[in-house]
């Protein structure tokens, strides 16, 4: 038996763990549990829980130590223990204990032993619900079951080591009292994949730089881990006779470099068995460099005894491409988003309120996810929502939301409140049940609702795709917003907190291909002639003949547009017909600068619409001459709503017209 578990098992779990009054009894009542830790509960429960069916006494303590701990924390309600979960671990409980009737601790027993002879019991109970040893290929319910071994033993190991952190192989961040992203799952930092040989030494660095000095954050110890023990790894197997890294050679540096770049990159990512790219190599000599060079300033007797400048130079970091923001910007569309808030009635309360927060407030989703439940400031200017912005280190970062968004915050605020949620971290939006209950909303359960929304709905991309939903496109939403509706650049930097202009001015190059789109829309549109008979026509001839630049258009549309069409003059020129305001002038006098595309067909539509209900009503009054001078006008607008009806679909003006100016294209 592993040492260290035979020491934990020795200790005495009433001296560890003692238990209030009633939960010292065997049978425990769901209605007392209710009443005494103010549980949620339906009134027609009335079960009693029997830890007396577990013969052998000492395991009978630390099973009921394991629900004490369980309900206690609010990571299981009343509903938890009265379902499945009750069953499985008493049938798990019952089980070992008749093998074991006189072991002192449940952690006697060994681990992997057990979970085979009680995979082959599972079987023997109902072998057709039981068909593999792995829990994936189980039934939901026997999956369950199997999994108590795991769940039961964890606890147990968890609750006996009383050793220090630095001393283990798994470090529990929390146990460390180190700040981290609760909306990530990972809550553990694991040593175990480094050889044994060397796993103190990088254990004793991280300590350093993590705990001691905060050097470094949670999410670099997560990267640093997943490159630098391919290092040490291939190090050991190198020189299995080696302790530590003192006798370090160039000729090691050498053949770790032609080593991993043969080696697939491997992991459970989406880069699995992947051709290692030059991020990656870079990554993990990067990274390996830093462990030495930290050991060897402050005169570890791990460090290499050749210095580390000399062991590993700059030209074994291959070139990174230069990452560009731009290929990375995919906002949420308009279209999906219109589609998202009709439906959001499909989505938990909860997550529908964060969709909306993260969607008007530009946060980053680990940001709403762990949004404060006082989140709220009111100034003389309005309402603003505060949060910090943990990437960048901003504390109490404030951004303006409207009165809808604010509702929605008090609605989740009274949500908590009503329903007595478990919320020890003072969280807006927290995990209501299992064993994360009481943490922040993860950043998976988020998405993946919004997935499983996808798929109901039949959200297509423009590709035709089921769409694909990425919490940080909510962000970039924000941002194009905030451009398009024309903040200036250095407020939309400050407002979304990023360090530098250059993320931001990305937001002002969608801006650009949004004007383009826009612009492209006015190709093949329509003019009036001499005659006032609505025509096809080409903007560019149309701005020639004005004296302007295509260019100049492009990058002034919305300067040149006006409720019934666009203005292709030049503004150096006088307008004849400005002061004239009966009906819209252009169209009165013909002129020949008057230009429309297909953006204005609702705009004709809905003002014929509102033209003959004016002429219904000026009939029943006898307004004669009223109803002859408005359907003069009604009949030029449907010509020009039948001919942009009846025009073919706009496919874009040339590339050269696009992108060059007139002597640049003959150039």
């Amino acid at each position: 038996m592993n040492q260290v578990i035979q020491q934990l098992a020795n200790k005495k779990i009433n001296s560890l763990l003692p238990l209030p009054e009633y939960f010292t009894n065997d049978i425990w009542e769901s209605n007392a549990l209710a009443e005494i830790l103010h549980l949620k509960h339906f009134p027609n429960y009335n079960r009693k829980f029997r830890f007396d069916m577990i013969e052998n006494p000492n395991f009978r303590e630390e099973v009921k130590r394991y629900f004490y701990t369980n309900l206690t924390s609010g990571r299981w309600c009343l509903a938890t223990l009265v379902g499945q979960t009750y069953t499985s671990v008493l049938f798990f409980s019952k089980f070992i204990s008749d093998i074991y009737p006189d072991a002192t601790s449940i952690l006697d027993c060994p681990h992997e032993k057990i979970r085979k002879l009680y995979l082959v019991h599972l079987k023997n109970y109902k072998k057709a619900r039981v068909t593999s040893s792995k829990p994936s290929r189980m039934s939901s319910s026997y999956s369950y079951f199997y999994s108590v071994v795991d769940q039961v033993y964890k606890f147990l190991f968890d609750l006996y080591d009383d050793r220090s952190e630095q001393e283990k192989d798994i470090w529990s961040i929390e146990k460390l009292g180190l700040p981290y992203n609760m909306s990530r799952r990972e809550t553990q930092i694991n040593f175990t994949n480094i050889h044994p040989t060397y796993r103190g030494f990088v254990k004793k660095y991280f300590y350093h730089v993590l705990v001691l000095q905060r050097q470094i954050s949670i999410a670099t110890a997560f990267n640093i881990l997943k490159k630098v023990y391919l290092f040490f790894n291939f190090i050991a197997e190198r020189h299995p006779d080696w302790t530590d890294t003192r006798n370090l050679q160039r000729t090691d540096i050498e053949a770790f470099l032609e080593h991993v770049w043969k080696v697939d990159m491997g992991g459970n990512s989406h880069i699995k068995i992947k051709t290692p790219s030059n991020r990656h190599v870079s990554e993990c000599i990067a990274n390996t460099r830093r462990i030495l060079e930290y050991a060897q300033i402050y005169g570890w007797n791990e460090a290499p005894k050749e210095p580390v400048h000399l062991l590993l130079v700059k030209e074994d970091m291959p070139r990174r491409e230069k990452k560009n923001y731009y290929d990375h910007i995919k906002h949420i569309p308009d279209h999906i988003w219109e589609q998202v808030q009709n439906n959001l009635h499909l989505l938990h309360p909860s997550l529908a309120r964060l969709v909306l927060v993260m969607e008007a407030s530009g946060f980053r989703v680990s940001d709403v996810c762990q949004l404060d439940v006082d989140c709220l400031v009111y100034k003389s200017n309005g309402w603003w929502l505060k949060g910090d912005q943990r990437k960048v280190n901003h504390i109490d970062h404030l951004v303006p939301i409207s009165e809808e968004i604010v509702t929605v915050v008090k609605l989740q605020q009274e949500y908590l409140q009503t329903e007595k949620i478990y919320n020890p971290y003072h969280f807006l939006f927290p995990h209501i049940i299992g064993k994360a209950s009481g943490k922040a909303m993860s950043q998976k359960t988020v998405r993946s609702a919004l997935e499983r929304l996808a798929e109901k709905l039949d959200l297509r991309d423009t590709a035709g795709n089921i769409y694909n939903f990425k919490n940080h496109a909510f962000r970039h939403r924000y941002g194009v917003n905030l451009i398009n509706n024309g903040m200036q650049i250095l407020h939309v930097q400050k407002l979304m907190a990023h360090t530098s202009p250059e993320m931001t001015l990305t937001y002002a190059r969608i801006l650009d291909d949004t004007l383009r789109k826009e612009w492209e829309k006015a190709h093949a549109s329509i003019r009036l002639n001499v005659s006032g008979t609505p025509v096809l026509v080409d903007i560019s001839v149309q701005a020639e003949e004005n004296g302007l630049e295509l260019d100049w258009i492009r990058h002034h549309l919305d300067s040149v547009r006006m409720d019934h069409g666009f203005c292709i003059k030049s503004p150096k020129l006088h307008c004849d017909f400005l002061e004239q305001t009966l009906e819209p002038p252009c169209i009165k006098n013909n002129c020949r600068s008057f230009h429309v595309d297909t953006t204005f067909l609702e705009y004709y539509t809905s003002q014929i619409d509102q033209l003959e209900s004016d002429v219904a009503v000026y009939m029943t009054k006898g307004r004669t001459r009223s109803i002859e001078l408005v359907q003069l006008k009604i009949k030029r607008y449907k010509e020009i709503r039948d001919l942009l009806l009846a025009d073919k679909p706009i496919m874009g003006i040339e590339k050269e017209k696009r992108e060059y100016v007139r002597s640049e294209r003959h150039g």
